[in-house]
């Protein structure tokens, strides 16, 4: 019995040194995000909204119920630089169904095209919600890491680290991003067995 406690122990704290060096190098402070607005052609804008609303029922906000049905023509569109050799979009809600928190946390997807047509390399079905936090300098792949904050109350956010496995982009961390006394900002990470879910609300 007490070996399994020891063993749970050092697991735990094997865990949170993980979460910790991770978060090591994001910044309290993030400064710019680096959006610039998109050069795409009307044309290709047209074909990731009916992507969008395609895949409306996997990304699970309230959009799925029909109720806005022209919600995919309200998303904005932001190239973002995190390849060098490919051309990123960063697609994300506008007001209604696909945005929640008083307007602060949305519905996002990172998209780029093949041969012609739009690839998800990020959605909400892989909880990419929320609002860009940073991007950071580190790499996989070819494509830089990317942090996205989740407004919880005035003085805390949820954090989430994604990391690009060659495929698409994956949850590798969480973190609080908390503001205390005299506003004083600190990241407190999460370790991952008590990562609490995000709301969609």
């Amino acid at each position: 019995m007490r070996s399994s406690l020891l063993l749970m122990f050092f697991w735990s704290l094997g865990l949170l040194f993980q979460q910790s060096d991770l978060w090591q190098h994001v910044s309290a402070d993030p400064g710019p995000s680096g959006l610039r607005d998109t050069t795409r052609s009307p044309e290709q804008l047209g074909m990731v909204r009916r992507a969008l609303a395609a895949r409306v029922q996997s990304d699970n906000w309230p959009c799925a119920q029909g109720e806005e049905p022209d919600w995919a023509d309200k998303v904005t569109f932001y190239d973002l630089p995190v390849s060098k050799t490919d051309e990123v979009l960063l697609v994300q809600a506008g007001a209604g169904c696909a945005r929640g928190g008083q307007g602060a946390n949305g519905a996002m997807w990172l998209v780029h095209f093949k041969n012609g047509k739009p690839i998800f390399l990020a959605t909400p079905q892989q909880k990419f919600n929320g609002w860009l936090y940073s991007i950071q300098p580190s790499t996989s792949h070819g494509y830089r890491d990317v942090v996205l904050g989740w407004h919880m109350n005035a003085g805390e956010a949820d954090l989430t680290y994604f990391r690009f496995d060659g495929t698409s982009y994956q949850v590798r961390g969480r973190a609080q991003l908390l503001t205390g006394d005299g506003g004083v900002v600190r990241i407190v990470p999460i370790p991952a067995e008590a990562t609490r879910p995000q709301s969609r609300k």
